[in-house]
Order: C-alpha cells, then sequence, then structure tokens
C-alpha cells in the first residue's frame, strides 16, 4: 500500500496538471485578467477569444497547431516565427531576468508587462501575419502566422 506521502504526491501532482489545463487570455500565473478584452478596431485581424483545446497538438488541418509556447530569452523571442491555426493560442512565458511585451505591431494584441517567469496568451481568430515587438525593449521582433483550417 502507497505511503500517504506518495498518495498526497500523486494527489498534488493530479491538481497540478488539472489547473494547468484551464488556459484564458490572461496572465495564467495568477489567473486574473489583466486584459481589457475590447475587440481590435483595427482593419487588420485581430485577437479573438476562443479556447484552445488540444495545446500543442496538430490542428485539425496538420499545418499548425492549436497553441504554440513561445519562451522569451536573452531579449529574443523563441521560436519565431510560430504558425497555428486560426481560433488557436500563443502563449509567451518570460524566462528572462527583465520584464517584456508581445505587442502586434498594428496594435491589434498587447500582451501588457509579463514579469520574470510569468505568462500571458493570445488568442487569434483571423488567418493572416501578425508582427510584434517588445514595447520595453523595441529590438525584439516577433511573427505569428496564422492559417485556415481546413
Amino acid at each position: 500500500m502507497p505511503s500517504k506521502r506518495t498518495f498526497l504526491s500523486l494527489i498534488l501532482t493530479a491538481l497540478a496538471l488539472v489547473v494547468a489545463g484551464c488556459g484564458s487570455d490572461s496572465d495564467d500565473s495568477t489567473g486574473g485578467d489583466e486584459e481589457s478584452g475590447a475587440p481590435a478596431t483595427q482593419p487588420s485581424p485581430g485577437k479573438g477569444n476562443a479556447p484552445a483545446s488540444g495545446a500543442n497538438a496538430p490542428a485539425p488541418s496538420g499545418d499548425a497547431v492549436r497553441a504554440e509556447k513561445v519562451s522569451i530569452v536573452e531579449f529574443a523571442y523563441d521560436p519565431d516565427p510560430v504558425v497555428i491555426e486560426e481560433g488557436g493560442k500563443v502563449i509567451w512565458v518570460n524566462r528572462d531576468s527583465a520584464p517584456h511585451t508581445a505587442t502586434a505591431d498594428d496594435g491589434s494584441f498587447d500582451t501588457g508587462t509579463i514579469a520574470t517567469d510569468k505568462l500571458k496568451s493570445e488568442s487569434f481568430k483571423q488567418p493572416g501575419t501578425y508582427t510584434y515587438f517588445c514595447e520595453i525593449h523595441p529590438d525584439m521582433h516577433g511573427t505569428v502566422e496564422v492559417v485556415a483550417s481546413s
């Protein structure tokens, strides 16, 4: 029979997996909603609020994934570019010692400041190419390619 410590460890691990699977377009490290939630008013495709299911699993089209994680390390976005399916999500995780943002060049999305070891996410409803940068460190650039679902 497993010890109480082993049993407790299994329960905590299962709980952590359940909590980690509950994603949103907010700072997932605190569960708060720091975004305005207002839709983009730009004529270009903007962010959406579609939930990501099957994170990092291939999209039904096979061309992209539903969710992609981008690490911010050594003042760079990695990987860059990322390709996701429309309705998918990009999750930025700051692994740097400085705060960063992921801000669309056209203003269609903005993660706000991402502190060290925190994460933010954005969903993308419309196919297109979204270029972004860090407002704090304007030399940092990245690209999100959103492909149409089949």
